[in-house]
């Protein structure tokens, strides 16, 4: 029984991500989310041993903890009044993936405890807002029904995500053992692996943002034109209706529609 409902929402929630892969508006910020969870998971067992290694003591641990968790109280509803006053979030989103990057490489990088101060102080600025940013953009394109399904894959996707790139660890730092590195060279290695991919999905981000900026606005709509706007993928309820056998009963919104 709990594995059968366990495989339903595991297929459910593949053809929503398969969705949020297939819908170029959402593609990289969904994709964005998914590396930098993916990235801070897998050095999450060693950030600590990381940090005692640069020569942190227990106390300067607990305020480099500190440091995010504060500055990410300031900096979320900061985010918020952002999106709400622009009405749009990916902006927002970018400025979270950059600070994130950024943040996690100066701490890879780091030579002393000032490194890591300063790139816990950097990384507080993006790390807890890329989350409600990128659900702020993904609910902007969706049908109001659809909100609570896609707020509730996103967060079965991230939590798997983190459930793997902890499991990923123990292998990953055992082939870095057998190539002779160093224990400080390991957990260096995993702490850089984050920004990596924090970067590549940001300077993806900002690209395509770029690319839309240069593009040429459509004409608007002739008031005589009854064309419906186009749909970014197929409803949901009515794949999810056919799957089960039943009928949609009806026309339902899109998942996603176009801004």
């Amino acid at each position: 029984m709990v594995a059968a409902l366990f495989l339903t929402s595991l297929r459910d929630n593949g053809r929503l991500a398969a969705r949020f892969c297939s819908a170029p508006v959402l593609r990289l910020p969904v994709l964005l989310l998914w590396v930098a969870v993916f990235g801070g998971s897998l050095h999450a067992p060693c950030t600590t041993f990381f940090y005692l290694s640069v020569g942190a003591s227990q106390e300067q641990v607990g305020n480099i903890s500190a440091i995010i968790s504060v500055v990410s109280m300031l900096t979320v509803p900061l985010y918020g009044h952002f999106i709400d006053a622009t009405a749009g979030a990916l902006e927002a989103v970018a400025a979270a993936g950059f600070c994130c990057a950024l943040g996690c490489a100066v701490r890879a990088a780091a030579l002393s405890v000032a490194w890591l101060y300063a790139g816990s102080l950097v990384l507080g600025f993006g790390a807890a807002s890329l989350l409600p940013s990128v659900l702020s953009h993904l609910s902007s394109h969706c049908a109001p029904d659809e909100k609570p399904k896609v707020v509730a894959a996103v967060a079965f996707q991230t939590s798997l995500l983190r459930l793997v790139g902890k499991s990923l660890y123990p292998p990953t730092v055992a082939v870095l053992a057998a190539a002779g590195a160093s224990l400080e060279l390991q957990y260096r290695v995993m702490m850089g692996v984050c920004p990596f991919f924090c970067v590549a999905g940001w300077v993806a981000l900002s690209l395509r943002r770029k690319r839309s900026a240069l593009a040429p606005v459509p004409p608007p709509p002739t008031p005589t034109s009854l064309a419906p706007a186009p749909e970014l993928a197929p409803p949901l309820k009515q794949e999810v209706g056919a799957a089960k056998g039943g009928q949609s009963g009806g026309a339902w919104p899109p998942v996603f529609v176009a801004t």
